[in-house]
């Protein structure tokens, strides 16, 4: 989903990224404030000032924002789920929560925490305006925008629209209702996209009217949404076509492993391009411990090749690129849909026993349409309960 991030610094174990795209969101936030909001909230005051202002509302939303994602996240450790990096990007942030919440009852802390957070921040935003309005209306201005944004950041997320907070929350309580999780994804995600049109409708008409830049703004949140609700469908519907299916019923059980003493210019020549591989294993004395792929071997300019060892630039594995024989197909699907390289290794310990890639997916599922073969029979999803 990301291309391009920046590490910023880890807070109480969770990693904060930057996307590239977030910086043209806090260049076009800090020229509309300074040249357009706080000209009208703070009047005959410098454009020096002005810019100041407008740089310390970006720096509030930021914090705003990563701590909206941090409570996300928070209460997702504390259920007990695997969370990955918050990353701020062009639309806001995302906490990287690496799996489905197991009951109702966690999906509804985990979504409802961060517009609380929200709501938190902007009553003490609101605080902080009235004790400086007398005597600091410039930081008030500030104060006042920050207050505003968080408000507005609470209701936004709080649509019942998913993957919106407030479409988890309805997903949750349908999902308490039902005891169907798929039934109640497909219904939020349906809310979801409907939400994601309503915005590119407003979005357009704002710019027939003539606001180029707030049209814009909300087209692209709308299909934004509508797109991830899509993409929530698909997921779902995935997890349909799969019931049944483990990630032994998938692997090739025969991958390509080298070892961590060969060059990098050996590996290429010799495995990456006689066996057309994206993705091989580092293994020493039958332990896996690391993987290669184009984008380890981009790391090291071609002329070091012949000097630079596969054990330099292997990636370690991470809770992300590994998978058990034993997992469903739909876990290792959403593993892949997070992993950057595609691709997972399948380990019992350190012993590999094979990889699995989303080519391994499209070829399981086309065959069985090929053949007409019916999907592998499943217990009934069980009903369960907000506890």
């Amino acid at each position: 989903m990301f291309a391009a991030r920046f590490n910023l610094f880890t807070l109480l174990g969770f990693r904060v990224v930057i996307d590239v795209t977030w910086f043209f969101l806090a260049f076009y936030l800090v020229v509309t404030l300074a040249t357009r909001y706080f000209p009208g909230v703070v009047p005959h005051q410098n454009s020096y000032l002005y810019m100041a202002m407008g740089i310390a509302g970006g720096a509030g939303l930021f914090i705003s924002i990563v701590l909206h994602e941090f409570a996300h996240a928070y209460v997702a450790r504390r259920f007990g789920l695997p969370v990955g990096d918050i990353t701020l990007f062009i639309f806001g942030g995302v906490a990287e929560i690496r799996q489905e919440p197991k009951t109702p009852r966690a999906e509804f802390w985990v979504a409802l925490m961060g517009p609380v957070a929200s709501v938190g921040l902007a009553a003490l935003f609101y605080a902080l305006m009235v004790e400086s309005a007398a005597a600091h209306p410039a930081a008030s201005g500030v104060f006042s925008f920050l207050a505003l944004a968080n408000t507005m950041l609470a209701l936004f997320n709080l649509a019942p629209a998913f993957p919106l907070d407030g479409g988890r929350i309805m997903r949750s309580l349908i999902w308490w209702r039902t005891g169907n999780l798929r039934r109640a994804t497909r219904i939020s995600a349906s809310f979801g996209s409907v939400f994601g049109a309503f915005l590119v409708v407003i979005g357009l008409l704002q710019i027939v009217n003539g606001n180029m830049m707030g049209g814009t703004w909300l087209l692209l949140i709308g299909l934004f949404v509508a797109a991830a609700a899509s993409q929530a469908r698909g997921v779902n519907n995935a997890a349909e076509n799969l019931r049944g299916v483990h990630v032994d019923d998938l692997m090739e059980r025969s991958p390509v492993t080298v070892a961590p003493d060969l060059t990098v210019e050996q590996l290429v020549r010799d495995t990456i391009y006689p066996h057309n591989r994206k993705f091989v294993v580092v293994t020493e004395g039958g332990r896996a411990f690391g993987f290669i792929g184009p984008e380890q071997i981009r790391r090291v300019p071609e002329a070091e090749w012949p000097e630079t060892y596969v054990r330099a630039i292997a990636e370690p594995f991470t809770f992300g690129t590994v998978v058990a024989p034993t997992a469903t197909a739909f876990e290792a699907l959403r593993k892949l849909q997070a992993n950057s390289s595609r691709h997972l290794a399948v380990l019992e310990g350190t012993t590999l026993l094979g990889t699995l890639s989303e080519t391994d997916f499209l070829n399981y599922v086309t065959l069985r349409e090929e053949l007409a073969l019916p999907k592998k029979a499943a217990a009934p999803e069980p009903a369960t309960t907000g506890n």
